[in-house]
């Protein structure tokens, strides 16, 4: 149904009659839409935790088709977050935005088409799934704040009918890109050295939430982040899935990324519960949360690795935080911390460019350990350690054997020590142990890593 209101609520968010803010560009964010857009019968599902720089991406990839000769009336774009849009939140509202669209600004022409936060409209996967069996001339994208968009949601009615697209909050590279501080080529890396080393601890203690990063006065940093997990906590886990034991789930959210680059389980967070609270709560209840902290990537979890699912399901796995800003926004020993925070952010890398499928811990049977394995299609590809400080013989010890011991197991010559500033290597037999730099490491190019 036609209805002017409707384009009265959504105008202003449009590139129709004004300009629109759309932040610093992330081209490599860009460079995936536009491929994946371009794929006929597909819609494009960009996902990630709230406040990543979803919408803002989205608004870079309408304003660059602009820029390469669309119309601004092939374009439209919708926030479903919008309080305005709230009461009118079902899939009757899609059709008729569409066709309020089609009647008052593009008639007939090929379109591109934002859904934004579509997660907020129930029933958004049928709308979506008629428009691409009509063969509309459209390009749609859709966003969210739950990997929902990821498994049930899509896995029911959209069955090969997506592309997925991550976004990640900033990478150190995109975080100095933010700062004006980005290296444009190899040889800057060791004349900003000191430049960029103490980047790297401002980005260990705040993190990349673009807002963040944005924001000078350390104070309001911090209280953005707070605010941000809370918000995470309460809209996108307590009201999706209608929590009733808020103050619980909030608990059980806090000692969880407090956790960050730790193992995990649910009887460990049921003890640590316990005897913080003084309450009790079942451990369907702890596994349960654990999943919607998933599901809204406030944190992700790492198996251990092994050929039998039965030890992945078994052994604990390891918890890291999607952002180490909100990690020390809920702990604030960030001195203390400085290790963990170094192997959070190396495991979000490695999240980001190998995929959460592809993403390990090592053990042996001795309990000497491997903080990375990654693997590609069936082989074991890197082990990689963190270390901060190897000028410590004795934790240095510890990380050579853990990776000379893997190494034998997977057959590679190879392994990796990330540190803080040191670089290096030593040989362990006829085993190389490679010492990196942290900052270096994460501005190496995707392909090398």
């Amino acid at each position: 149904m036609i209805k002017e209101k409707l384009l009265e609520l959504v105008r202003d968010g449009n590139f129709w009659f004004r300009d629109q803010a759309i932040g610093v560009p992330r081209p490599e964010y860009l460079s995936k839409l536009a491929s994946f857009t371009s794929a006929p019968g597909l819609a494009v599902c960009v996902v990630g935790v709230r406040r990543a720089g979803k919408t803002f991406v989205c608004k870079q990839f309408l304003g660059k088709t602009i820029a390469e000769g669309l119309r601004k009336e092939q374009t439209l774009y919708v926030n479903f977050e919008d309080p305005s849009l709230r009461p009118l939140l079902g899939i009757e509202l899609l059709q008729d935005l569409y066709e309020t669209y089609r009647h008052f600004v593009n008639k007939s022409a090929p379109a591109v088409i934002v859904l934004d936060e579509v997660q907020n409209v129930l029933g958004w996967e049928k709308w979506v799934r008629s428009m691409l069996e009509k063969q509309e001339a459209v390009r749609i994208i859709i966003t969210g704040s739950s990997s929902k968009l990821l498994s049930r949601e899509l896995a029911s009615l959209l069955t090969g009918r997506t592309l997925t697209l991550p976004i990640f909050p900033l990478d150190f590279r995109e975080f100095l890109r933010f700062r004006g501080a980005e290296p444009k080529k190899e040889r800057e890396l060791m004349i900003k050295r000191k430049e960029i080393l103490s980047f790297l601890y401002e980005y260990l203690e705040y993190g990349g939430f673009p807002q963040v990063v944005l924001t000078e006065a350390p104070e309001v940093r911090l209280e953005i982040l707070k605010e941000l997990f809370d918000g995470i906590v309460t809209k996108d886990i307590a009201e999706r899935h209608r929590v009733r034991e808020v103050n619980d789930l909030k608990v059980l959210a806090v000692l969880t990324v407090a956790n960050f680059s730790s193992y995990i389980s649910v009887r460990k967070l049921l003890n640590i519960f316990c005897s913080t609270t003084r309450r009790k709560i079942s451990p369907s209840t702890v596994n349960r949360f654990l999943g919607y902290f998933k599901e809204a990537f406030l944190c992700f979890y790492v198996p251990i690795f092994s050929h039998k699912i039965k030890d992945q399901l078994q052994y604990p796995r390891k918890v890291y935080s999607v952002d180490v800003g909100l990690a020390n926004a809920v702990t604030s020993r960030f001195s203390e911390n400085l290790g963990r925070l170094a192997e959070n952010v190396v495991a979000v890398t490695l999240l980001k460019r190998c995929g959460r499928e592809n993403l390990f811990y090592w053990k042996s049977r001795e309990g000497h350990e491997v903080d990375f394995v990654v693997k590609e299609r069936t082989r074991v590809k890197q082990l990689i350690q963190v270390c901060w400080d190897p000028s410590d013989e004795r934790t240095r010890k510890r990380e050579v054997r853990g990776l000379a011991e893997a190494m034998k197991e997977f057959g590679l010559r190879q392994g990796l020590v990330l540190t803080a500033d040191f670089d290096g290597e030593e040989k362990v037999g006829k085993k190389r142990i490679l010492y990196r730099p942290l900052w270096r490491w994460l501005l190496q190019d995707t392909q090398s890593s």
